[in-house]
């Protein structure tokens, strides 16, 4: 297998990597890299854009109101948890935690989005474990207690977040360990914590500016992505050549929440730089041309979105002011090349 390497800014240094696995080779010569992301002093959001090697793909043989079947698979060796793709263009993905049998994947009711013959992915999902190591890698440790260490905050799905910290010597069991930041000082096993490829990560720095590396393959196809009320901290997705026009849509295609004349009723899209955040929306008339356009929420300027790089935004927020949502983010075109 020939494998492709993506072109990249200087600052995200995506390269090609040797693929090991039997799974992987059959994942149709997808590119495979490495990302830097850099955690400075306080808040920072990112989001994890490159993605664990399939484990397998196939054809749906059948389907049902709470599974898909490959009557050619054999699922009973996997365990643990598992992201399931549909590749048919829709965007879909779901977390699987278990099988029902060798051949079918439980899912949610997909019998109106997905078809006799479309394909699936199945990948493993991202852990603490895997991004950041069993011994917390580069993260800055505590010492028996959050002091000084980063913590890493998980979206929880209600607004809140989980979060944890890795621990020189834990409270609990005197030695170094993952360890919850809620104060009950509980050791985590960090192979069990799940980071799904489509929520933001915040991570609170606590000391000078460090590093960490994700290695993994590049999802070359639309994701969806659900959005609840309120702050949601979601992926960029896409590692180089994203913008706001390739995820979002230059006319919404997206279809976030627009304005009419103002930002009222609006989902915003927060992109992080220095100091704080560029602002974004749709408003379907924008006051100063009148028609409909991407919007900048803070001064009402007209904005081209192919110009507003997500490059060095591999984390997103995207304040939704109305009901929960679903929503897809899209990938540069260049990607239908790779």
């Amino acid at each position: 297998m020939k494998t492709k390497t993506l072109k990249v800014a200087a600052t995200m240094g995506l390269t090609a990597l040797l693929v090991g696995s039997a799974a992987a080779q059959e994942s149709a010569s997808k590119p495979v890299g490495y990302e830097t992301l850099t955690i400075e002093d306080g808040f920072n959001y990112l989001g994890l854009r490159l993605h664990e090697a399939p484990v397998a793909s196939g054809t749906i043989t059948a389907i049902d109101a709470d599974s898909i079947e490959d009557s050619a698979a054999d699922f009973s060796a996997l365990t643990g948890t598992y992201i399931l793709e549909i590749d048919n263009g829709s965007g879909i993905i779901q977390e699987v935690v278990t099988f029902n049998s060798g051949t079918e994947i439980p899912t949610d009711d997909l019998t109106g989005e997905v078809a006799v013959d479309d394909s699936y992915t199945l990948r493993p999902v991202a852990t603490l474990e895997s991004v950041f190591g069993a011994d917390g890698g580069d993260l800055d440790a505590g010492n028996a207690g959050t002091g000084g260490a980063d913590q890493v905050w998980i979206p929880d799905g209600t607004g809140g977040f989980d979060k944890y910290y890795y621990d020189n010597t834990n409270l609990t069991t005197f030695v170094a360990a993952w360890t919850n930041a809620d104060g009950s000082n509980a050791v985590v096993d960090p192979a069990t914590v799940s980071l799904v490829y489509t929520d933001g990560l915040v991570i609170v720095g606590a000391g000078g500016a460090n590093t960490f590396v994700v290695t993994g393959s590049v999802k070359l196809t639309e994701t969806n992505f659900a959005l609840s009320s309120g702050f949601n901290y979601v992926s960029s997705v896409s590692p180089a050549g994203s913008t706001l026009a390739s995820m979002f849509g230059t006319d919404n295609e997206s279809l976030l929440d627009a304005g009419n004349a103002g930002t009222g009723g609006a989902d915003q899209v927060w992109v992080p730089v220095a100091g704080g955040f560029d602002k974004y929306y749709y408003d379907n008339t924008n006051l100063t041309t009148f028609v409909p356009e991407w919007t900048n929420a803070d001064n009402g300027a007209a904005v081209d979105p192919a110009t507003v790089s997500l490059d060095d935004a591999s984390g997103l927020i995207i304040v939704n002011p109305g009901a929960a949502q679903s929503n897809s983010a899209g990938v540069p075109s260049f990607y239908g090349t790779l």
